[in-house]
């Protein structure tokens, strides 16, 4: 069994470059990155077969109480079984960094290059991938005051209570309806008292600096485009008022791979039938695409339950060579950017893996400190369709197609 290197580096997140241009993209190799590797940190992936996870053969659940119980009984059993496995190789608890139990059953933990051949001759490990950062690189576009919104319609502003294009490219906004679901997005946090979102403080968390309050802005911008309140300031989301949750992941830009997973543990032990994920995050560099990552594994796990909307990056290239984006999963959407007049975001991924495609270019949505700002990316088309699917309580609808590369791509609609 040899050791499964996930090589992603950077969420794809924000450019500032939008672009009308349909023709044959250019494919540029790209050396893999290896400068995020985190030395001698290593994620193990357990077979379920042998320590059962508590997402595996885990019931449908309509009623949170009662699924937050059950995965706390999961959880200690699953740890039980993790301490046996440590007793067994020596690996003391000074090592293990982090414990995974809901979404698969795993560990995060420092160990040199003996341990891990030991471990990886144990039947009980699924695989071992080295551990890396991930770090945001994206740039703001402009941020507004709200009341810079209804005053300057300017050089692109919008005023109060706008529908953007982002939303009316895509249906409009809906109800935000679907019963007590929720919008669990994974990013840098979220405003948690911005008067346009509505925000569930009970179930936020934060996997990265302690609070799940944003100290960056892309997790509240990716936020108000799912759902930002149907009111009478600053914009409208496309399943309004709907609620979110902080997962913050990312802290003020960076975090290990291990964190990113940390956050979706979480939301596998609280998440119930019709929840909606967010993951506006993936490689900047080309990484291949692997059956065997801890990313896809949880991704096959947590859409058991929720319905998962991915970023398919920013790197203009083939979203097959980039991991998570690249991964063809039921109840994962990937998603690339158009611009507002339905041409192909000059920045986006493309390619086979891509299953919608929504408006991601100089999209004006809610922003940190009660604020809005602008950005681009195919961060801000992956929850366009989170929103979409919270209101359908399952896949988006098509309504129209962009072409690119000689590619017809389905654009998203609720």
């Amino acid at each position: 069994m040899s050791i499964r290197k996930c090589l992603w580096a950077a969420l794809a997140l924000c450019l500032i470059v939008s672009s009308c241009n349909e023709e044959e993209p250019e494919i540029i190799e790209q050396a893999p990155d290896a400068e995020s590797l985190i030395p001698d940190q290593y994620i193990v992936v357990f077979n379920d077969g042998s320590i059962t996870s508590g997402r595996t053969n885990e019931p449908t659940f309509t009623d949170r109480t009662e699924k937050v119980n059950y995965s706390r009984i999961k959880s200690d059993e699953v740890k039980l079984q993790m301490n046996a496995f440590f007793e067994d190789n020596q690996i003391s608890d000074r090592q293990v960094a982090k414990r995974f139990t809901s979404v698969f059953s795993g560990f995060v933990a420092k160990l040199n290059k003996d341990e891990v051949a030991k471990l990886e001759n144990d039947p009980r490990v699924d695989f071992i991938e080295q551990d890396r950062m991930v770090t945001l690189d994206f740039e703001v576009e402009a941020v507004y005051e709200e009341e810079d919104l209804s005053s300057d319609v300017s050089e692109g502003r919008l005023e109060a209570q706008t529908t953007t294009c982002a939303i009316s490219n895509a249906g409009g906004r809906g109800s935000g309806g679907n019963g007590n679901t929720f919008i669990w997005i994974v990013d840098t946090g979220i405003d948690l008292d911005h008067p346009d979102l509505n925000v569930n403080t009970n179930y936020s968390r934060s996997f990265a600096d302690g609070s799940a309050d944003d100290s960056n802005g892309h997790g509240t911008h990716v936020a108000g485009i799912a759902a930002a309140v149907n009111n009478s300031i600053g914009v409208v989301g496309v399943s309004p008022g709907a609620t979110l949750v902080a997962v913050d992941v990312l802290g003020s830009g960076s975090a290990p791979t291990s964190t990113i997973i940390s956050g979706m543990d979480y939301i596998a032990s609280n998440d119930i039938s019709g929840d909606v994920v967010n993951m506006s995050l993936g490689p900047r560099f080309r990484t291949g695409c692997s059956s065997a990552s801890a990313y896809r594994s949880a991704l096959d796990r947590l859409n058991n339950q929720s319905l998962i909307a991915l970023a398919a990056g920013n790197s203009a290239d083939d979203a097959s060579f980039y991991d998570p984006g690249c991964q063809n999963l039921s109840r994962v959407y990937t998603v690339a950017s158009m611009t507002c007049g339905g041409g192909f975001s000059s920045f986006s991924n493309f390619g086979s893996p891509v299953d919608w495609i929504a408006t991601g270019s100089s999209v004006t949505s809610t922003y940190r400190g009660g604020r809005y700002a602008t950005l681009s990316g195919t961060s801000m088309a992956s929850p366009v369709v989170a929103g979409i699917l919270h209101e359908r309580g399952g896949a988006p609808r098509q309504c129209g197609t962009v072409n690119f590369g000689g590619r017809s791509y389905r654009v998203a609609c609720r």
